[in-house]
């Protein structure tokens, strides 16, 4: 590159100096051999041009050689996405020969980005899109796909089986902290993390899209759809150091549909857990995070010995529920009920 005339491009009234990539072309002429910037593609030729990534969003093209792209980024990740004094913008504009535009501290307004090729417009909103997951994924779970289990039978059945455990125990060894709230029950089909409004409406609508496709498995089981609740097991292998004893979920519809679910969940940006393709159906009993320290912070190394619980309770019936609905739940928020507050339902 000549530092003296670099190449140069213009985006809106902005002027920025192309400097030499990876992807430049070398150009030879002789033995003289030169960097050269970006290179008007040859439509005449018979050479195919290489595919750009394929994008579940639409491109706005605002000029011959303009394209434009206007999406939704949570305020509170508007930071990292700026950078201290602009840096991170500024960095992914001359990355991606693009105009990255951030909405105004306390706007809702979307991020807009512009550049001369469609290719960066893509680059960039990808680069963007990762620094927010980088961001989403230090958060706590906000949200959650859920099948509520807290029906009058169920939780007759859960305080019998608590009253039982504790009888057959001796004192303070299961602290009453330990078990689930009966009103809480339920079995989580996926989570996620959504952190403004906008989210939310985002995700209730992926809900209720899916409705054709959820009432289709239930067809397919032809009304054999209750979820049956029986059995125990705990998460790790050694009973002797549970952290958390479930009732296992007997129900191949309710699994399907969790399935179905936590695929569509996976695709989004909203999504922070482990990319598994089955979903361990399961209703927490007993779990040693509901125990938190003062400060209200998970006590780190704690189990309990599920043992002897596991052989006298090993088979124990919790009931059956018809599945009719599914929550998106919001995670520490309850309803008047005392299950978790629901964004939205889908009744089927």
């Amino acid at each position: 590159m000549d530092v003296l005339s670099p190449e140069l491009v213009w985006i809106e009234n902005r002027c920025y100096r192309v400097n030499p990539t990876a992807e430049a072309q070398i150009i030879r002429e002789g033995k003289d051999e030169r960097v050269g910037g970006y290179i008007e593609p040859d439509f005449d030729s018979e050479e195919e041009p290489e595919a750009m990534e394929e994008v579940d969003y639409e491109i706005e093209r605002t000029a011959e050689n303009s394209f434009r792209i206007a999406f939704h980024v949570p305020s509170v990740f508007h930071g990292a996405i700026i950078g201290q004094k602009g840096a991170t913008r500024r960095r992914l504009e001359m990355e991606t020969r693009s105009l990255i535009k951030v909405p105004n501290k306390g706007t809702k307004d979307p991020i807009i980005v512009t550049a001369q090729r469609e290719a960066d417009v893509v680059a960039a909103r990808k680069k963007i899109g990762d620094i927010a997951l980088a961001c989403r994924k230090r958060q706590e779970m906000t949200h959650f796909f859920s099948f509520p289990c807290c029906t009058e039978e169920v939780k007759e059945a859960f305080r019998k089986f608590k009253e039982a455990v504790l009888a057959g125990a001796p004192a303070d060894t299961f602290p009453d902290v330990l078990f689930q709230i009966p009103e809480k029950l339920h079995v989580t089909l996926s989570y996620m993390v959504l952190m403004d409004n906008e989210e939310r409406e985002m995700v209730k609508n992926i809900l209720h899209r899916e409705e054709t496709a959820i009432r289709e498995i239930l067809a397919g089981f032809q009304g054999n759809t209750s979820v049956k609740i029986c059995g125990l097991d705990s998460m790790n292998d050694d009973p002797e150091a549970t952290r958390v004893l479930f009732a296992k979920i007997q129900s191949e519809a309710l699994q399907n549909i969790a399935d179905h679910l936590h695929r569509i969940v996976r695709k989004s940006e909203f999504f922070i857990g482990k990319d598994k393709s089955s979903v361990k159906l399961h209703m927490t009993l007993m779990n040693v995070s509901f125990d938190k320290d003062d400060d209200g912070k998970f006590k780190r190394g704690v189990t309990f010995n599920a043992k002897k619980i596991l052989q006298d309770f090993g088979d124990y019936t919790f009931g059956e529920i018809p599945l009719t609905e599914i929550h998106l739940s919001q995670r520490k928020s309850y309803d008047e009920q005392g299950y978790y507050k629901a964004t939205t339902k889908l009744i089927l």
